[in-house]
């Protein structure tokens, strides 16, 4: 009984804060951060000559020595796309005037107009109406008032009225005002009014603002609600400023009630077409600190580390530019934060880590780190392409996580930073007309560390290949070298440093035997690729005729089925003495390699003969065919034998040979847009068992929803050439059914087998009507509960 009572408190509260806050939620817009801004003068408007006005009636009183002509029955006067209609009209012609009176009906500019009594002036295009009733397109918006008064351009004030975006004599939602206006931008401004749901008031406001359709405009935006076991009642009320026409800030507040209050600012603007940036910041005081590992969720235990912090931040950018000119590129990513919990503490809502990850990926193109790692990366980049050559400059610092909030002496923080990274590039070129295709690669690199080894590294890897080609095979085969040349300016002795090495095992560096001053390396490498293509197609049905009986259908009428067949070869002899080498990152211990690898691809391509319908010169209907072609299915088999593995004597009582790699098999289904399938599977021949799985199937209906489902596998495996200490099967299960126009369930699944627990159920219902939307979520995770609630005002 208690807990029930505690939902129904929540549930209360968030319609209280809904309710507080919605007369400022009406205020704000955001446009798309990644629309493309195009500057066009707008040209003069014309006024027409005041003679084009047409009219005419059943009846008219009146000559040209008239003051004023009356007219009565079916009165009309129009010019162009603008009309008015009334039952009794009286013009005055030295001015330009007419009174209206009986069923009156306006088309003015794009907006309608109704009312019982009105009067106009046709020169200026302005009037009034009398117990009128108002609908213009842009915005979306319904008028209806004791007195419509229509102002010089498209804008309008009222008296005692109702505003609404919903049609229906009993709109879902309506605001009620003593005044008002309607800018030319489209805003409308509302004194001394009152929110109303189906008509019953819900409260009043002194002042509100609904914003327009024709730009962006300033206002606090719609809050986002929630609650969570973690973080308590939450709420985050956002107000939107616009800067100028490339450039707006948002202003998170977000208040926890159990972790307190939280300051969020965004910036975005976008100068030109080759020029964008997102810049965001949160700021909090966090009531809740974990000192101990006892003290952190249990999620969160077992990593040895702790927060000690009351403070935490996290700041994020990403920005693309050019400099000098827009040929050479500039690309910044910013990414650090307080501590290593932040992130997975505030994961969801406006400000959250999924939420910045989403907007980075779809209007940059480039991801950030998981919530879960422990090192976050800022880079710094100039890039610059001509048609044969490339370069790229870079500075990257590493934010250790380990090191912070005293989990670990910063003095003994050996993380590597690039200050910088200088690349170039050759790209694949023909070698002086000859058939030798040659590439090269350059970089250098300055790596610092505040604890241990930096310097200087230089490294050139020039590459041959020569392509040959036959009806039958084409083989290539290809030659390449490796200088790395080193130079310490601070060597220190350390002792073992433990790396991630080949396979996932862990390798251990003894620095101790790495000596200073300049040292060299050189290696090479040889190899080949061979492929093959046979290909044979198959009539499956006659193709289409454009005929207008088959108007409306299709069908398959040809199948392609391709098979490919591929070996790779790749040779590296073992060098020795590298251990003698800095070690900065995996190019500094490169292993030998002695592997083939083979593979064999199967594709089925599909050619869709369909039959539709298009005008002809006469307006008569024309059939037409169309053709498509689809990949519709996929199948692949890939597998290497290590040649060195197969003669291998080091740990043979430990670890048996294994040269052959897991069996990979991969399938791809889509015979249509309504379906797909994809699978994934690495099978071991010394297991017999699977080792490593990725499988989805997706299912979808414009009309209905969809329905996906996942399952990721992947097993413990500890062989010489590769470690594999965590476990992992997990299973996804998403829906969403389109129940009807305006309501929508959908639910995600996810249970993990190796520890047998549901690690997410979430359930959210959607209704978007025609003038507001309406979303509630709940979501159960291990040790945290969360309900989300929401709602938007559409059609402004």
């Amino acid at each position: 009984m208690k807990r029930k009572l505690t939902h129904i408190a929540l549930v209360a509260g968030a319609i209280l804060v809904l309710s507080l806050c919605l007369p400022w939620t009406l205020i704000g817009k955001t446009p798309e951060p990644n629309r493309v801004r195009r500057y066009v003068p707008e040209a003069p408007v014309e006024q027409p000559d005041q003679a084009e006005w047409t009219f005419s009636a059943d009846r008219v009183v009146g000559d040209h020595t008239s003051e004023y002509m009356e007219a009565f029955g079916n009165c009309s006067l129009s010019l162009g796309e603008d009309q008015l209609r009334a039952d009794f009209a009286r013009y005055y012609q030295s001015t330009g005037w007419v009174f209206l009176k009986g069923n009156i009906r306006a088309q003015w500019g794009g907006d309608f107009l109704q009312a019982e009594e009105g009067e106009f002036d046709l020169n200026n295009m302005t009037g009034w109406l009398k117990k009128g009733k108002l609908f213009m397109a842009k915005p979306h918006i319904y008028v209806e008032a004791d007195r419509v008064a229509k102002n010089k351009g498209d804008s309008y004030s009222f008296k005692n009225a109702k505003v609404t975006s919903c049609s229906g004599e009993k709109p879902a939602w309506s605001v009620t005002s003593e005044e008002g206006d309607v800018t030319l931008d489209g805003r409308v401004h509302l004194y001394r009014s009152a929110f109303r749901i189906k008509d019953v008031p819900v409260f009043y406001w002194p002042y509100m603002a609904l914003p327009g359709r024709t730009k962006r405009q300033s206002g606090f935006l719609i809050p986002s609600i929630s609650s969570s076991k973690k973080l308590g009642m939450q709420v985050n009320l956002p107000y939107y400023w616009v800067i100028n026409d490339e450039m707006d800030a948002t202003f998170y507040q977000n208040y926890m009630s159990k972790r307190g209050y939280m300051q969020g600012i965004q910036f975005r603007h976008a100068e030109d077409a080759d020029t964008k940036g997102l810049w965001q910041v949160d700021v909090m005081r966090d009531n809740r600190r974990a000192s101990t590992e006892a003290d952190e969720w249990d999620d969160y235990q077992g990593d040895g580390l702790t927060r000690n912090n009351q403070d935490r931040w996290w700041v994020r950018s990403k920005y693309d530019g050019w400099l000098g000119s827009p040929k050479w590129k500039v690309k910044l990513d910013l990414d650090l934060v307080s501590d290593q919990n932040y992130l997975r503490d505030f994961q969801d809502g406006p400000t959250g880590f999924d939420t910045a990850r989403e907007d980075f990926v779809d209007i940059f193109g480039r991801d950030i780190e998981n919530k879960d790692s422990l090192d976050r990366f800022s880079t710094a980049y100039i890039s610059r392409s001509w048609d044969r050559f490339g370069v790229v400059g870079l500075v990257q610092y590493d934010q250790n996580l380990r090191f912070m909030n005293d989990n670990n002496p910063t003095d003994k923080n050996d993380t590597v930073q690039k200050m910088p990274e200088l690349d170039g590039f050759a790209f694949q070129q023909s070698l002086f007309g000859s058939p030798l295709e040659v590439s090269m690669g350059t970089k250098y690199n300055y790596f610092y560390r505040e604890y241990g080894n930096s310097g200087h590294r230089f490294r050139v890897t020039p590459e041959v290949k020569m392509p040959i080609k036959t009806s039958l095979l084409t083989l290539i085969p290809s030659v390449s070298a490796d200088y790395t040349a080193y130079s310490l300016t601070s060597h220190e002795k350390t002792g073992e440093l433990t790396v991630d090495g080949p396979g996932g095992r862990d390798q251990v560096i003894n620095t101790d035997e790495i000596k200073g001053g300049f040292q060299s390396r050189t290696l090479w490498s040889a190899g080949f690729t061979a492929f093959s293509e046979m290909t044979k197609t198959f009539t499956i049905n006659e193709a289409a005729k454009p005929e207008l009986s088959l108007a409306g259908t299709s069908r398959w009428t040809r199948l392609k089925h391709s098979i490919v067949p591929r070996v790779q070869y790749g040779y590296t002899p073992t060098v020795t003495g590298q251990s003698k080498l800095p070690y900065f990152d995996a190019y500094d211990r490169i292993d030998g390699e002695n592997r083939v690898t083979y593979s064999l691809t199967n594709t089925l391509d599909r050619r869709r003969d369909s039959v539709m319908l298009s005008p002809g010169k006469d307006g008569e209907p024309v059939a037409k065919t169309s053709i498509d072609y689809l990949d519709f299915l996929l199948f692949r088999v890939e597998q290497s034998y290590d040649l060195k593995e197969g003669s291998r004597n080091d740990q043979r009582s430990k670890y048996e040979r294994r040269p052959f790699s897991d069996v990979m098999a991969e399938l791809r289904i889509k015979p249509d847009t309504f379906i797909e399938i994809l699978t994934r599977n690495w099978f071991s021949p010394y297991m017999s068992d699977m080792t490593q799985s990725e499988t989805s199937l997706k299912l979808l209906d414009d009309d209905l929803g969809e329905i996906v489902v996942g399952y990721d596998f992947q097993a413990e495996v500890d062989e010489y050439l590769r470690e594999r200490t965590d476990e992992m099967s997990i299973l996804r299960l998403e829906a969403k059914w389109q129940a009807s126009e305006d309501f929508a369930i959908s639910g995600k699944y996810r249970h993990d087998f190796v520890s047998s627990r549901d690690i997410e159920r979430t359930l959210q219902l959607d209704w978007a009507a025609e003038c507001y939307s309406l979303y509630f979520a709940f979501t159960q995770k291990p040790n945290d509960n969360q309900f989300k609630l929401g709602f938007d005002l559409l059609s402004f």
